[in-house]
């Protein structure tokens, strides 16, 4: 289940770094990229809190994922309610996901995975 969590962090990932190519140049973001992008994400975050409820918790992943996860629900209200989004904002959000990212990885390299 890890193992599918890391692939689908990954491909929110991909999407992710193209949206930020949108912002970064001041851009309008495809709307339907940030949809997969948000469901990519939000399916990630589901895959390891099911894992937490039946195997150790890689707890601070899971943190990191949320904070993100936060993040990238500011930056949809800020766009869809047409106010300009900061360019730190994608990079802190980014960031943010790759530590997560980084911390899953590194539980599930140590032997916790399922």
């Amino acid at each position: 289940m890890l193992v599918l969590a890391i692939i689908v962090f990954v491909l929110a990932a991909l999407l992710g770094l193209y949206l930020a190519s949108f912002i970064l140049t001041n851009k309008n973001t495809p709307k339907g990229v940030a949809l997969i992008h948000g469901g990519f994400a939000l399916l990630g975050v589901l895959l390891l809190i099911g894992y937490s409820l039946m195997y150790d918790t890689p707890v601070w992943a899971l943190v990191f994922f949320v904070l993100a996860t936060m993040g990238g629900v500011f930056m949809v209200y800020l766009d869809l309610t047409g106010k300009t989004i900061a360019k730190v904002l994608p990079l802190g959000h980014g960031l943010i996901a790759a530590v997560g990212l980084v911390l899953l990885i590194l539980y599930v390299y140590q032997g916790h995975s399922s």
